[in-house]
């Protein structure tokens, strides 16, 4: 039986971590996307949690919520196996506040916020590991189609 690998807290706060995804003119694939997150450590002991303390634009999209959740909490685990240059460090644990969020009817889809989630925990990290402030963060979300 293999040891369960210790969970480490999250040494300082990261506010304004920004992570956007453009849309790929001329293009069907759907890769529109945008968040503001902050990062709070928890106390000793403590789990991962995520809130929303935020409104949607165009407005309320709890599918996309979810996906954003989910792609955050895999990331903070560092298990992610989904992509392919995913973080898989000791997990984190950390409170996560999402201060945006915006989308878009026709070119946003579920996928382009599980990575946005993703990508806002990588950059949170490298800024405690880096001592430095978020710098923001323009893509174009990979889809992987099966």
């Amino acid at each position: 039986m293999t040891a369960a690998t210790p969970t480490i807290a999250l040494p300082r706060p990261v506010h304004g971590v920004k992570v956007h995804s453009r849309r790929l003119n001329g293009s069907c694939v759907p890769t529109f996307g945008r968040v503001e997150l902050d990062f709070e450590p928890v106390p000793a002991g403590g789990a991962s949690s995520i809130e929303f303390a935020c409104t949607s634009q165009p407005e309320p999209a709890p599918h996309f919520e979810e996906f954003l959740a989910h792609g955050v909490m895999q990331e903070l685990a560092g298990t992610d196996t989904e992509d392919p240059d995913a973080r898989r460090g000791a997990p984190v644990s950390a409170r996560v506040i999402v201060r945006a969020m915006s989308w878009h009817w026709i070119d946003t889809c579920e996928t382009v916020f599980l990575r946005l989630g993703a990508l806002a925990v990588r950059e949170a990290l490298s800024c405690v590991a880096e001592n430095r402030d978020p710098q923001p963060i323009e893509t174009r979300a990979r889809l992987i189609f099966p």
